[in-house]
């Protein structure tokens, strides 16, 4: 009984076919790899006679109008190929056949091979029956979801069309056919000089980008059209697929719009970075006016909370349309509350409908409504140590819907007014130190007659120099560390690299995590990696994590550091220590701002901000090729040197009263009493180890003390008690200082020209009785 077709299975289908059709498989050098039955009777060969031989034993020919064209040459060329072939049999005669070949990919060897069907004793048919009835042409052209169309090569006009040429341009088959583009006026692309590139170009293809089509709609659509020469039936015809990009070039359009707006946003940030730390009244009316014209938003404002936080005043307010500044007058903030309450929560306060906003409802009737103002964008600015006041964006007229870029603008913008600020107090604050130091000076020309008076005089330099102050948990006092902090501070609100030089023990890493605090990813975890304590076999994994079995021992997938600190900051201690073959990954890594683990081929895109550190001289091991120089100069953009101990000795009774009351509660000791010449001696001590030292050399002395006095191993003490608590340095302490700093210039040089005495105006013998008062031994 004879099987129904619809139910017999692949490999039976697959049978029936190769025993009742000429067919055959050809590879891409033309060689048959499978040929059916039915074929090699057809050609009176067996199948081991053809198989693996090239398909030109047949001697196939074909002719074109004009050119004799060889016919492996044709079909290799072509995804689908078809036309009446003349072939030599294995008795010596020859037979026209019509062939079928279409070109195929094995999907696991992604290589191509060409699938032939042969029709024998075929009767010509007309172009429309074949267009009609051809089951490939149907494939590729009439059922593609790609708008195609096919031209004459001989009048450029259309002979046929798809259905979803029709769709995309609105014309109709019937209404094009036989005419040309031009005179349907869609587009102007056959003239002369493309008529003569088509006919000359030998790939048979021509691709042009942007090309405007005026379609029945009226609006006009751009699209990429490509051009290939086809062979139906041995006549050459021109087919033409569009590929549309109109929502393309608009989406292109508009991000360029967005991007340029971005670059003056960055201009405008960068500008007003600039003019931190000069006149705070010039800063505010350049910010308003500077950021109005930026987002060009009506009126812009800052205000400043005073009286704690009851009263909310305009500092300065620019109007974009009459280019004018204004003022307005105070507000008491407990009349809003549900403004103030959202804003100190959020931080932020975005509303495109004022007038009926909850949050803005209460000043509606008083402020908004006067003043049109439909709009607003809040961005509540930090102090120092509390909140300065409020950043004003408002819109008058129509509706402005704000988005998430102009937040994030808004939001530097407070940033900087917050630097502004700081900056400008820690300006008056180095003032009003310039006029304490210049009454310092008056009072040491006053030391000779007022001998009977120095310990009053001391106490009113405590009361008038405070040199101490708390940063981060830094404790510091001097010139110097006092200015690593301001590039600190400048630093930290960017996203810059930051590279930490420095000894060791000199607070490399405190002045990492100091960084991230005040950052605004300070909320995101800070990351530490020590590139000195990994294994090189391990630093890999260890930065960059792995997946499972990527390795002998990785049991289990391992996120890498550069993950766990994504959205925060990652430092790396030791940069230096960095063996050269991770050095370029590294790079890579920060460049690129993505990672891709052991064993993975994704790459992962990550937020961090980097920050290194290194006790080593990166630019003499650059030149020692221990260190690669790209990688350098990408971690070199915010260097911060960070000065040894032994150059900041003014900070070491600072540091010693912080860690004596540091271990005096962890160890519960009473300690209050030091030696002046144990911190003379101090001084005077190298620090090799730098603050680390210092410390570990204290929590030493506390546990081995017994009573009130600080006993120091290893430093000569005396009977002379000086209380601790006292955060200022003494004026016999400072002349210390400043002429050991002096004779150590000289080189221990007293008398004579460039000698210590003429630098500090002093006679030889006032200058030697005075080194002999504080101890100073000549170099």
């Amino acid at each position: 009984m004879k099987k129904n077709p619809s139910r017999l299975s692949q490999n039976e289908l697959a049978q029936l076919f190769h025993d009742n059709t000429l067919l055959c498989f050809l590879n891409r050098e033309g060689e048959f790899l499978q040929v059916s039955q039915p074929l090699c009777k057809f050609l009176g060969y067996q199948e081991n006679e053809l198989l693996f031989k090239n398909i030109n034993l047949l001697q196939p020919s074909l002719f074109s109008d004009d050119v004799r064209m060889g016919f492996w040459d044709s079909i290799k060329k072509e995804a689908h190929w078809n036309g009446v072939v003349n072939l030599l049999m294995s008795e010596g005669n020859r037979k026209n056949v019509m062939c079928n070949f279409v070109r195929l990919k094995n999907p696991e060897t992604e290589k191509a091979y060409f699938f032939g069907v042969f029709e024998p004793n075929s009767m010509p048919v007309s172009f429309g029956e074949f267009t009609a009835n051809d089951i490939c042409f149907n494939w590729f052209f009439n059922n593609s979801p790609i708008a195609k169309s096919l031209f004459s090569l001989k009048t450029f006009q259309f002979v046929d069309v798809n259905a979803a040429w029709e769709n995309y341009t609105g014309f109709k088959k019937a209404d094009v056919l036989n005419k040309t583009p031009s005179k349907l006026k869609i587009h102007d692309i056959f003239d002369s000089s493309f008529i003569k590139k088509i006919q000359a170009n030998k790939d048979d293809c021509i691709t042009i980008d942007e090309i405007k089509l005026n379609v029945s709609s009226g609006t006009p659509k751009y699209a990429t059209i490509t051009f290939k020469k086809i062979y139906i039936h041995n006549e050459v015809f021109l087919l033409q697929i569009i590929t549309d990009i109109t929502d393309r070039l608009r989406y292109q359009k508009e991000l360029e719009a967005m991007s340029q707006k971005s670059v003056q946003k960055k201009d405008v940030i960068l500008k007003l970075a600039g003019l931190v730390g000069g006149d705070l009244s010039y800063v505010f009316k350049e910010i308003t006016r500077l950021t109005a014209k930026t987002m060009r938003i009506e009126r812009v404002s800052i205000w400043q909370f005073e009286d704690e936080n009851n009263i909310i005043a305009c500092q300065s307010a620019y109007n974009l349309k009459e280019h004018d500044y204004f003022k307005q007058a105070e507000f008491k903030a407990h009349d809003y509350p549900k403004y103030f309450q959202y804003l100190f929560k959020h931080k932020t306060l975005r509303v495109d409908d004022a007038i009926h906003g909850e949050q803005t409802e209460e000043f509606a009737e008083r402020y908004l409504k006067p003043l049109n103002i439909t709009a607003t964008l809040d961005v509540l600015i930090q102090g120092h140590q509390a909140h300065y006041g409020v950043l004003c964006f408002e819109q008058i007229g129509s509706k402005e819907e704000w988005t998430i870029e102009d937040e994030e603008f808004a939001t530097s913008i407070a940033n900087i007014i917050s630097l502004a600020v700081e900056c400008d107090k820690r300006n008056t604050a180095e003032i009003e130190l310039i006029k304490s130091n210049q009454k310092l000076v008056g009072l040491n020309l006053e030391l000779k007659n007022l001998q009977k008076k120095l310990e009053q005089e001391n106490i009113y330099l405590r009361e008038e120099i405070d040199l101490v102050f708390n940063y981060e948990e830094m404790v510091y006092g001097s010139n110097s560390f006092s200015q690593v902090l301001t590039d600190v501070e400048r630093v930290a609100t960017t996203k810059a690299t930051v590279l930490l030089l420095g000894e060791s023990g000199t607070g490399k890493e405190l002045l990492a995590r100091a960084i991230h605090n005040i950052s605004d990813r300070k909320n995101k975890p800070l990351i530490k990696v020590n590139c000195a304590a990994i294994p090189k076999e391990l630093i890999e994994s260890e930065l960059f994590g792995h997946k499972k079995g990527s390795f002998t021992g990785a049991i289990n997938d391992k996120l890498g550091k550069f993950q766990l600190a994504d959205g925060g900051t990652l430092f790396l201690d030791e940069i230096g220590e960095l063996p050269m073959d991770m050095q370029p990954k590294l790079l890579r890594a920060i460049q690129e701002s993505e990672v891709e683990q052991i064993g993975s081929t994704k790459t992962e895109k990550v937020d961090i901000r980097i920050i290194t550190a290194t006790n080593r001289d990166l630019k003499q091991e650059v030149k020692d090729k221990n260190f690669r120089e790209d990688l350098y100069f990408r971690i070199n953009v915010f260097p911060i040197t960070i000065p040894p101990l032994r150059e900041r000795i003014e900070d070491i009774p600072i540091l010693l009263e912080h860690f004596v009351n540091k271990y005096s509660k962890l160890y519960n000791k009473s300690v209050k009493f030091i030696s002046e010449e144990t911190k003379r001696n101090m001084q005077s001590y190298s620090w090799p180890g730098n603050i680390r030292e210092l410390e570990n050399l204290v929590e030493r002395a506390i546990i081995l003390s017994n009573n009130e006095k600080l006993i120091i191993p290893d430093f000569k003490s005396s009977e002379k008690k000086a209380l601790i608590s006292s955060t200022s340095l003494s004026l016999d302490d400072v002349q210390r200082i400043h002429i050991k700093k002096i004779l150590k210039a000289t080189n221990g040089k007293i008398e004579g020209a460039e000698g210590a005495a003429e630098l500090l105006k002093m006679k030889p013998s006032t200058l030697r009785d005075r080194m002999k008062k504080l101890g100073i031994k000549k170099l």
